[in-house]
């Protein structure tokens, strides 16, 4: 009886290895692809729609300009000229020059923007001597920049597109002054409702399906892995200047962590499926909770149409959704087949213990 105990035991271990290696695994690369988003935004997460765009209109020669989130952010590159950027009391915000892209920490815009980030700074002051910290080595630099949706206000109550009126940021470039100027535009969001009801539909009828069948939740999550790894990419690329090495690495990783995923899905072993499908709808949730905006604003700010994105975000809830049930609900009926496998003890331990009491 030990003996058979033991090879029993045994049995347990050599099953639970491989999966409780691979969850580990899928666990880690999780945790290191969730938050890299957050760094790309000069201190905060760029948003991922908008009803608004800053469109250029009027650009400085010699140098290049690009507005980027919306109406969010500037990107700005100065070429071989020196550049200088005045604030909203005409204080020096930012300069370009052969040695880099310089803040000056005493200016009002800096602070208020909350350009670039320090733990101590001065008390802001537009008439004081500038203080400047370099916050980049090359030519070029983006920043918060409020000017560009200074009349967001203006579009309460519009249901139709609209020019909100034009924006100006003062430069001066190899000591003349020059001006970038542009125009706020707006665009009237969809019917939300319609959006949300698709994904909560979607979602009600894929668990459903992979309520009854473990097959149809694995195929479900394997469905769900392109659809998530596309929603990144594409938020990934969205019209930014450069991919940078933050960038890079973001894609490398959710790339890793999809063929992680999709080799977990299709494991022989079926309770390693199951266990990779519940933790790959919690990554379908989550992708798609962050990136819920898109189903409540005018544009998605992607790399994919908009109409795309849409029905992607729509997808991903739907299918995070029925593959967190099926998975939960298979997660559960193996754990009481366990318990109902498991040795009771034999006839003899039985009699003596009913002989005891």
């Amino acid at each position: 009886m030990k003996a058979s105990t033991r090879d029993a035991g045994a049995t347990a271990s050599r099953r639970c290895t491989p999966r409780t290696t691979i969850v580990f695994a899928l666990v880690v690369l999780l945790s290191l692809a969730l938050p890299s988003s957050a760094f790309a935004h000069v201190g905060k997460t760029p948003p991922v729609a908008t009803d608004f765009h800053a469109r250029i209109t009027q650009p400085v020669r010699g140098i290049e300009t690009k507005v980027v989130d919306g109406d969010q952010t500037l990107w700005l590159d100065a070429g071989p000229h020196t550049v200088a950027v005045d604030g909203i009391q005409g204080e020096p915000l930012l300069r370009f020059d052969r040695h880099g892209v310089w803040l000056n920490l005493h200016s009002v815009t800096a602070q208020t923007d909350r350009i670039d980030r320090f733990d101590l700074r001065p008390d802001p002051n537009p008439h004081a001597r500038p203080l400047w910290h370099k916050v980049a080595g090359g030519r070029s630099y983006m920043w918060h920049e409020h000017r560009l949706h200074l009349l967001e206000p203006l579009a309460k109550g519009l249901d139709k597109p609209a020019a909100l009126g034009s924006w100006t940021i003062p430069l001066v470039v190899d000591g003349r002054r020059e001006a970038l100027q542009g125009v706020l535009e707006y665009r009237p969001p969809p019917s939300a409702l319609t959006w949300i009801g698709l994904a909560v539909a979607l979602a009600i009828v894929g668990s459903l399906a992979a309520w009854r069948s473990r097959r149809t939740t694995v195929l479900l999550a394997l469905t769900s892995v392109p659809v998530v790894w596309a929603l990144r990419i594409a938020r990934e690329l969205y019209g930014r200047p450069t991919v940078g090495v933050v960038g890079r690495l973001d894609l490398a990783i959710t790339s890793v962590v999809g063929v992680a995923l999709v080799y977990g899905l299709v494991h022989r072993d079926r309770g390693v499926r199951v266990s990779v499908a519940f933790f790959t709808a919690f990554g379908a949730l989550y992708q798609a909770l962050t990136m819920y905006t898109v189903l409540t604003r005018a544009d998605a700010l992607t790399d994919l149409p908009t109409w795309v994105i849409r029905v992607a975000v729509a997808l991903t809830f739907g299918l995070g959704g029925a593959v967190l049930a099926g998975s939960w609900n298979a997660l559960f009926d193996e754990r009481n087949a366990v318990r109902e496998r498991e040795p009771r003890g034999s006839p003899e331990e039985s009699a003596a213990g009913t002989r005891a009491a």
